[in-house]
């Protein structure tokens, strides 16, 4: 009798023993991937979700998710905000993983060292062909792989230097080749181009770099080269010639931020890309949500014949400090003076924003860049934030399960080829990384503006990566660093 007493006992202890690390009650979980939208119970062991259930369960820690929406945690392809600050505000605009993969870094091995434990959220870079040029030809490892170019944003992107302006001679694209060959192996997550930064990259020159990145299944994540003239005919021609290197070697291909590279003509360039996709050109786009881009005063893109290329004059230029519009007088002094100061180039077809946001196939990407004495694009605080406020609930420009695809599955599906863990990412289900953001529909917004670009984003409450809340009741985490490396291989 006294052994079936005890037997007894043990078996409500193990009952009442908490089964989940964590759990999530009574949410509205949304799957993109499975369509899956209903409200339902999560369980988290070990950073994985294991269970979504209608039954009741219990953990370690509960959230109860009552009225909010339990959605995969957002994947930001665009983010050269990779630093403490950075990072703490895409963790409270959903960010789960944030990764540098237009401009991309060389070495590779160095980026992911310095931030192993020390990330609030995700990380990852691709090879960046910059990086290389720089390395190659003047013998330097580019700065942002160790620390990121916070007082100095505008050194990567230079209006007059021998490594951007200039060829590679025969010896050099050799080398080059390789090198882009070493950094994938090492991790990178395909290659970086910035085109319209490095006007000394030929046409032969990328080709040649594609056929490498073909077979190792990298995409190329390219900034297109500048267009002649901001109108249809020429702005198709940086897109058709990146459809046709993909047509020919069959490298995947990332065109970034369609808006500022598509302006008027956003809606025919997509359809042009769909139609490419469905005859088997891996090619996909990218979009940040708001009709204004942004860049150093001094960089490449402000060389003569700038206003051609993108329909504008000085007038368009917005000077962050003072929020004034520039001059010629100005826009020369201020170049002149602060080359790698950051400036808001307000360009962008309001209605190509929204022909973007709301295409099915256009993923959300931030283009985040350091913010140099609370100065920026508020892009970097709020730009996922603002889709699901500004374009699903207020415009109602796309559908919030198909906003919340573009953030996450598509991204996702984006470098499984490369990465294989990032199947594991963008999805609610069970099995899938335990990256989570958990927000209210009714609520959430950017707060960010052009004036004050660091106000972090509301209506988001919680934020998890592999299971550790990094925002919580709103607040960032201070002692909270979950965020680990995604690399090409893994």
């Amino acid at each position: 009798m006294a052994a079936a007493v005890l037997a007894a006992a043990l078996s409500g202890q193990a009952r009442a023993a908490p089964a989940y690390d964590l759990v999530i009650l009574h949410g509205r979980v949304m799957d993109p991937e499975t369509r899956a939208d209903h409200v339902a119970n999560v369980g988290v062991r070990a950073g994985r979700i294991v269970a979504i259930t209608s039954q009741p369960i219990h953990g370690t820690r509960t959230i109860d998710a009552k009225g909010l929406i339990v959605a995969p945690g957002f994947i930001d392809l665009h983010s050269h905000a990779q630093y403490a600050l950075g990072y703490d505000l895409q963790a409270q605009d959903g960010v789960t993983t944030s990764l540098e993969l237009e401009a991309g870094v060389w070495p590779i091995k160095p980026f992911y060292a310095v931030r192993e434990g020390h990330a609030r959220i995700n990380y990852g870079a691709s090879v960046g062909l910059q990086s290389i040029r720089v390395k190659i030809k003047i013998g330097q490892d580019d700065p942002a792989t160790f620390a990121p170019p916070v007082e100095n944003w505008g050194a990567i992107l230079p209006r007059k230097a021998e490594w951007a302006e200039s060829g590679l001679n025969p010896a050099e694209r050799a080398r080059e080749q390789a090198m882009v060959a070493e950094g994938v192996a090492d991790g990178g997550l395909g290659v970086g181009v910035l085109y319209e930064y490095l006007p000394g990259l030929s046409r032969d020159e990328l080709y040649e770099v594609m056929k490498v990145a073909a077979p190792l299944h990298a995409p190329l994540f390219v900034h297109v080269r500048a267009a002649e003239h901001a109108d249809a005919d020429h702005l198709m021609a940086p897109i058709q010639e990146l459809v046709a290197d993909s047509a020919a070697t069959g490298a995947p291909v990332h065109v970034c931020h369609i808006g500022s590279k598509g302006l008027s003509a956003v809606p025919l360039l997509l359809e042009f890309m769909d139609k490419a996709r469905a005859r088997g050109v891996d090619i996909t786009t990218e979009a940040y949500p708001y009709d204004a881009g942004s860049t150093a005063i001094g960089s490449a893109l402000f060389n003569p014949g700038w206003q051609a290329h993108q329909g504008a004059s000085y007038d368009a230029i917005e000077w962050p400090p003072t929020g004034e519009r520039l001059t010629a007088e100005t826009f020369a002094k201020f170049r002149a003076e602060q080359p790698g100061a950051s400036v808001i180039l307000h360009i962008i077809p309001d209605a190509s924003v929204t022909a973007a946001v709301g295409h099915r196939g256009v993923m959300i990407a931030s283009d985040a860049a350091p913010f140099v004495n609370g100065a920026g694009h508020p892009r970097g605080s709020g730009a996922f934030a603002r889709v699901l406020g500004v374009y699903v609930r207020d415009k109602h420009a796309v559908g919030l399960m198909d906003a919340l695809g573009k953030m996450t599955l598509l991204p996702a599906r984006r470098l499984e080829a490369i990465s294989p863990m990032m199947k594991r990412k963008g999805r609610v289900q069970v099995g899938a990384d335990a990256d989570l953001t958990l927000f209210d529909p009714a609520t959430v917004v950017d707060r960010a503006t052009y004036r004050h670009p660091t106000e972090p984003s509301a209506g988001i409450p919680y934020v998890l990566v592999g299971g550790v809340a990094v925002v919580d009741h709103g607040h960032v985490v201070a002692d909270a660093y979950p965020g680990k490396g995604a690399r090409a291989g893994r």
